[in-house]
């Protein structure tokens, strides 16, 4: 018997099951809805490196790329057009942590992870605010996934990725005995930037980077029916950059530039530490089959150092200085939460019932320190760019989410299956302004201060026409509160003339997905169809509210626009023989905003793959093909203070990937990759959408071309 979350699956049954869908196994052919998963041997087959590497061969999901002051990052997760902070992202059941601008959402080494999950589609009934669009779950490694009963398991590895330099050495340790079960990875990587393709016109700014990922797991048998885990993770990473795009005139005003900047330097520092202490039982009763309950927390700082030698050309005579820059994030996450599961058997009609609570807290503090020293006078400035240094553009804010929610998948007969779930979410945001906060702020600012509560909802059911082909349809629920930047984001820059207000008011933003679709499985093949239209309401963004006496543009957050997207996606994956599988799977999606083209929508694609593994077993070669559509027609101007400007837009283009791997001897196994093999130049949807097709800075944002990656793998 196998044994995940509480719930027995006989060995003869064994199928690909998934989470995410209902926070229990559920095979995937049963899932109503779409998810997708991403295996530990996927990720290590095409030497996944980080979020991009992960996704970019799951149907209807991108990740964009941003690039600000110099430091360029993966932005975030899109799922079906809609990403930043409207998809939940996950790591063993917890929230992951925010990032600063300037690190994205790579906060977690996927090298510790044995397989992602991703729900798309409103998925607040389940795991609550942030929930618009989707859910992206990590799982982390166990020790059984690795060793047998009563032995150890150790594996080292090593690659190198040229596309960024990137050199990784790893090390595993596992072992399965009676009672405890342990594991122990240590990750250790060291980079530069991103080379992109040789038409690119601009370089990215130099970086070198390095980071160390640990993570410790142990599983304690209490009992036969108890048992505990303690699961250690911490990353800590570091960039030093010269910054040779911000060399030259700079402290522009309406006035022109104010100095000259050379020697631009940039030193990034960040660490999150996690720690979950879980006790998991069974003890079947009136309540509860099986049950789990986390305590967990964790803790993000991530400090963003620049400095630069600067001639101010204001003084007379000009006169030199230097200039420092550091921008702070820190955040913690500390709560519990409890999953308790009961199965009931009334006359052959099953309910899998998964119900529970969370209750979290979050502490947030984003500080800034500013000042240029005078190399004549001595003289210390903290008046710089028309603010105020050092201070706050967001009050210290604490956070407290309470939720309970319910799920019951039914099981009418043996060709019908009704799922429902519920989920209450409270929520309080405080913000506790100081000195630093008011520096800059607007004098006539309300903070605001929340405390609101949400029931998001979803039903669903899936209905066998025959033996190879079901139907399902689903109505899901999500919305997002507004957070502590929307929320309180306040100050004022004299320099360039603007200010950004509080936004008391705001009110939570909502979606309403409804989606249906055919699944089919014969011997060789299982396919997936679906159509989805997802409506989503109160979008937060910002707005221009007015000009003061001053001449001051006021800006604040606010409630502004209603999105529809809709589309259709098919994925089939068949054994064409023993050696060979093959993939195939597109998107057709398409969005309006306020009645017009949504610009985040990416375009159509297709992905082919290819897997063949050799008689032998020794050899396996993987190969993709991802054709791409040219962006949407009729896209609307990109519009700002200084007028507006036609939107960027794309041609199609197709990429092939090749990926392989040798088992040299029984311990020891090489893999490679080959990406954009034909060496196309093209640019993402994902990371240009919405730029002007006269911004200067779009080769900065062009992807690699051809480029290789290499890596061993010990095991013993």
């Amino acid at each position: 018997l196998l044994m995940s979350t509480g719930l027995l699956i006989a060995e003869e049954d064994v199928q690909e099951v998934v989470v995410i869908s209902s926070k229990y196994p559920v095979p995937l052919e049963e899932v109503v809805g779409s998810v997708d998963s991403i295996s530990l041997d996927d990720m290590e087959t095409r030497m996944v490196s980080d979020l991009s590497d992960m996704l970019d061969k799951t149907i209807g999901v991108s990740v964009s790329k941003r690039n600000v002051s110099g430091r360029a990052y993966n932005d975030g997760i899109s799922i079906r057009g809609l990403g930043g902070k409207r998809v939940n992202i996950l790591i063993d059941g917890i929230r992951v942590a925010d990032a600063y601008t300037g690190y994205g959402r790579d906060v977690v080494d996927v090298d510790l992870l044995k397989r992602v999950e991703i729900l798309k589609g409103p998925s607040s009934a389940l795991y609550g605010s942030d929930g618009l669009a989707g859910a992206v779950s990590y799982i982390t490694k166990d020790p059984s996934d690795l060793a047998e009963f009563g032995q150890n398991f150790f594996s080292v590895n090593t690659s190198y990725d040229e596309d960024n330099e990137q050199t990784k050495v790893g090390f595993l340790a596992a072992r399965v005995g009676e009672r405890i079960e342990s594991l122990i990875q240590v990750t250790g990587r060291e980079l530069s930037q991103l080379e992109l393709h040789d038409d690119a016109t601009l370089e990215l700014d130099p970086f070198d980077g390095e980071q160390t990922s640990v993570l410790a797991k142990f599983k304690f048998s209490l009992s036969d029916s108890v048992g505990l885990t303690l699961i250690l993770d911490s990353q800590e990473f570091e960039g030093d950059y010269i910054f040779n795009s911000q060399a030259g005139p700079t402290d522009f005003s309406r006035n022109g530039p104010g100095a000259i900047a050379s020697n631009v330097l940039g030193v990034d520092e960040g660490n999150r530490d996690r720690g979950t202490l879980s006790l998991d039982f069974s003890n079947s009763n009136s309540f509860f089959d099986n049950g789990s309950i986390r305590i967990y927390d964790q803790e993000t700082d991530q400090k963003q150092i620049t400095t630069r030698s600067k001639l101010i050309l204001t003084s007379t005579p000009p006169a030199p200085s230097s200039a420092y820059r550091d921008y702070q994030f820190n955040q913690s996450i500390d709560g519990i939460s409890a999953d308790f599961f009961k199965s009931i058997n009334n006359n052959g009609r099953l309910h899998n019932i998964v119900y529970g609570f969370e209750i979290e807290n979050i502490e947030v503090q984003r500080p800034r320190i500013r000042y240029e020293t005078n190399l004549m006078t001595g003289a210390i400035n903290t008046f710089l760019g028309g603010e105020y240094y050092p201070n706050k553009t967001i009050p210290d804010t604490e956070i407290e989410r309470q939720s309970f929610f319910f799920n019951d998948r039914f099981e009418v007969n043996d060709k019908t299956t009704i799922v429902f779930g519920a989920r209450y979410d409270g929520y309080e945001l405080t913000p506790t302004p100081d000195d630093l906060f008011y520096a800059n702020a607007q004098s006539t600012n309300e903070l605001y201060f929340i405390d609101d509560s949400e029931v998001s909802m979803k039903f669903g059911f899936l209905r066998d026409l025959s033996e190879q082909v079901s139907f399902y349809a689903q109505y899901a629920e999500g919305f997002r509160a507004p957070d502590f930047q929307s929320a309180n984001l306040s100050f004022t820059n004299l320099a360039f003339g603007y200010a950004v207000g509080t936004s008391p008011g705001l009110q939570p933003e909502e979606s309403e997905g409804y989606e249906f679709g055919f699944k089919g499985r014969t011997e060789n093949v299982s396919w997936t169809l679906s159509f989805y239209d997802n409506d989503y309401e109160n979008f937060i963004d910002t707005y221009i509210k007015g000009v003061n006496q001053q001449r001051i543009t006021l800006y604040e957050y606010g409630n502004l626009d209603e999105v529809e997207i809709k589309g259709a996606e098919f994925e089939m994956n068949a054994d064409i023989s023993e050696n060979l599988q093959a993939s195939f799977g597109f998107s057709i999606p398409d969005g309006t905003e306020n009645d017009e083209q949504l610009v985040s929508i990416d375009p159509e694609e297709a992905i082919l793959g290819l897997v063949w593994n050799s008689n032998s077993g020794k050899l396996k070669l993987s190969g993709y093909a991802n054709f791409t559509a040219g962006s949407h027609d009729n896209l609307p101007p990109s519009c700002g203070r200084g007028g507006c400007n036609p939107l960027l837009a794309l041609s199609g283009l197709t990429t092939y990937d090749l990926y392989g791997s040798y088992q040299i001897t029984e311990s020891l196994k090489l893999r490679f990759a080959i990406r954009n093999l034909s060496d196309e130049s093209y640019w993402n949807w994902a990371s240009v959408q919405g730029k002007s097709a006269t911004d200067s800075g779009l080769d900065l944002f062009m992807e690699p071309g051809r480029n290789m990656s290499m890596g061993l793998k010990y095991d013993f």
